[in-house]
């Protein structure tokens, strides 16, 4: 009779335990969890969580220690040579593989510190791997995968000095675990998922180890945190996961509410009526798009609902700004080969909320390309919407973004002409990108990363850019005007000015695309003389007929990144060929002009560890015309 009282007792306690993580603070509701089980009993369902399983496993193939030192910038996890990211080896914290280089790089502290970055984020996929296995399964080891690894996370976190990526102790803008609060934020935001899922396996001294340990203690740093931008609205992303994980609503509060930071001000402040971020990027856009998610996603559980229209235009707009290959261009600082693809994770929860036939229309249009393999499928469990045909769009101005598409059928011509976008612009008004329906003939290569030379030495200068600069100077950080857009089911018309970006030079581009023909019409005007460089930046390098002798472009910044460059002496007009096209150029009012052609840094390595098998380049021909004005028509014709 005492042994059974001593059960129920238990069980109460146990109940109440559970409970106390059941209070109204919690990430997943009832409905999420019966479709996470439900479609787990579905073969594809099956598939996620066998794939789910093998991350798991495979984490556990090595040791599961938190690293006592503290980490530092993704950025810094590439080789300063090649450009490419270097590859992982969880064996090798000091010694760092270049694929390009076919050695490691030694002795590079700043490499060190990134390998720990790269760890701290492998173990993020763990933890959220092991939520969802809990969530769909029960099984209880995966809650206790999850509670060992934040235990282990707790009993340093608060040792970690607030650092920059330098490893200065500043509060500016600094992580613990990582070189920036905003990793920082990014890493709390799922890990306090995780914390409440596995919180029902956890007894009271280990919950308040973790939440005093690592939850709490991360709150205080992020709450010391203020500014703008895609940061802060991770900062206020990571403040309401941590508020909903501990149950504190005064956090949640500050993170949704401050008038200067909070999520409500930031959406005002940073978001176009059009829908798109303002820093004028995709990869900017989906990158507080999906902070803005998490969060709304989370408020679930405190009545707030923030599934609104302005959130709805920034799933809608980006989705009919891609190539016909689902790819976007590579705008600002933007890494090339972003793709709606691999944006895919975004749009099932956002059509788990919305439900819109729209947003349904892109998940088709996305899994005619690649699998339907994500874990947050499973909140979606009826696989057989997602088949099917889908429209594609067709040419369109993002007016507030000051981006024009032109589309006939697969072909896809782009000019930017748009606000600068703040900290992540580069100087590129009026410029172009060309795709064929295959292939980019002509990109915007967009942005390497952060810590290596070429990016700010080449490609955040006006000449690393399909446009024109002057005098050998980048653009001012200035915005142009739509003059006009005219579409047809043939492409149509698009044409723009910028008078600002140089000193005393106006500047007009104007666009026309007709099935197979692309007019591209570039002015310039001036009452002084100056030298004008028209920029073509080809993925393939061009045939260009006649005679050329080697030159020398000078020592003004990113000219010397172009090398092995040829000087061709032209008169009127001539020839440009590359694979997919013919390019016929007739350049004003000086009779004789140059024309030079040359190697540069090209598409660069993305923010994944896939080995690369070459360096990167890209091919740039100079119109070089030395006078007041300058008129450049280029007719392309497509084969």
């Amino acid at each position: 009779m005492k042994y059974r009282l001593f059960l129920l007792i238990l069980l109460a306690l146990l109940s109440l335990r559970v409970s106390a993580r059941d209070d109204g603070f919690r990430f997943f509701s009832d409905a999420d969890r019966a479709a996470v089980r439900a479609s787990a009993a579905t073969p594809w369902g099956r598939a996620i969580l066998d794939s789910l399983a093998g991350v798991v496993e495979r984490r556990r193939e090595h040791p599961l220690a938190v690293p006592l030192l503290e980490g530092g910038h993704l950025h810094d996890y590439f080789c300063p040579r090649h450009n490419v990211m270097l590859v992982f080896d969880w064996d090798r914290p000091a010694a760092h593989y270049c694929s390009l280089c076919g050695d490691y790089i030694t002795g590079d502290k700043r490499r060190d510190w990134a390998w720990v970055n790269v760890l701290h984020a492998r173990n993020l996929d763990y933890l959220v791997c092991a939520t969802y296995l809990y969530l769909a399964t029960g099984e209880r080891k995966y809650a206790e995968y999850i509670r060992d690894m934040l235990l282990d996370y707790a009993s340093k976190y608060p040792t970690y000095f607030e650092h920059n990526p330098d490893r200065r102790a500043t509060a500016l803008n600094s992580g613990r675990m990582f070189g920036q609060s905003l990793d920082e934020a990014v890493w709390a935001s799922d890990a306090a998922r995780a914390y409440a899922v596995a919180r029902p396996v956890m007894t009271d001294r280990e919950a308040g180890v973790i939440e005093s340990g690592y939850l709490r203690v991360c709150a205080d740093m992020l709450l010391k945190r203020r500014g703008g931008g895609n940061w802060q609205v991770w900062h206020n992303s990571g403040l309401i996961a941590l508020g909903v994980a501990l149950g504190d609503d005064s956090l949640i509060d500050t993170a949704l509410n401050d008038s200067e930071c909070g999520y409500r001000r930031l959406m005002e402040a940073c978001v176009y009526p059009d829908g798109w971020w303002n820093e004028g990027s995709p990869t900017y856009h989906y990158y507080p798009l999906r902070a803005m998610l998490l969060s709304a996603g989370a408020l679930r559980c405190r009545g707030i609902d923030l599934f609104d229209g302005r959130l709805f235009r920034m799933f809608a707009s980006p989705a009919q700004g891609t190539y016909a290959d689902l790819v976007f261009p590579a705008h600002n600082d933007g890494w090339h080969g972003e793709s709606l693809t691999a944006q895919v994770r975004l749009y099932e929860l956002a059509y788990a909320h919305y439900r819109d036939p729209l947003l349904l229309d892109v998940l088709k249009r996305c899994y005619r390309e690649v699998p339907r393999n994500s874990y947050e499928a499973l909140l979606n469990p009826d696989g057989a919407a997602f088949g099917g045909a889908a429209a594609l769009p067709g040419s369109l101005v993002f007016g507030d973004l000051g981006v024009g598409i032109l589309r006939s059928g697969r072909r896809t011509v782009v000019l930017k002409y748009g606000p600068y976008g703040g900290g992540h612009g580069h100087p590129d008004k009026l410029s172009v990108s060309v795709h064929d329906g295959r292939r980019e003939i002509l990109p915007d290569l967009g942005t390497s990363a952060y810590g290596v030379p070429a990016f700010r030495g080449w490609y955040r200068r006006t000449l690393a850019h399909n446009t024109v600069t002057v005098d050998g100077a980048d653009q001012r950080p200035v915005a142009g005007a739509l003059k006009t857009f005219r579409a047809a089911a043939s492409g149509g018309t698009v044409a723009a000015v910028c008078d600002d970006a140089y000193a005393g030079v106006g500047m007009e581009r104007t666009l026309t695309l007709r099935g197979e023909r692309l007019k591209d019409v570039f002015i310039v005007r001036s009452d002084s003389l100056h030298t004008y460089d028209y920029v073509l930046l080809l993925t393939q390098r061009p045939r260009i007929g006649g005679t050329a002798q080697p030159a020398e472009l000078g020592e003004l910044p990113a000219y010397d990144y172009i090398s092995d460059v040829r000087r061709y002496e032209k008169r009127r007009e001539f020839v440009l060929e590359v694979p997919g096209a013919r390019i016929g150029v007739k350049v004003g009012p000086a009779a004789a002009f140059e024309v030079f052609a040359g190697t540069a840094p090209g598409i660069p390595s993305s923010l994944n560890s896939t080995p690369a098998q070459s360096a990167p380049a890209c091919y740039p021909v100079i119109v070089r015309v030395r006078g007041k004005n300058l008129r450049v028509e280029t007719d392309w014709t497509f084969q």
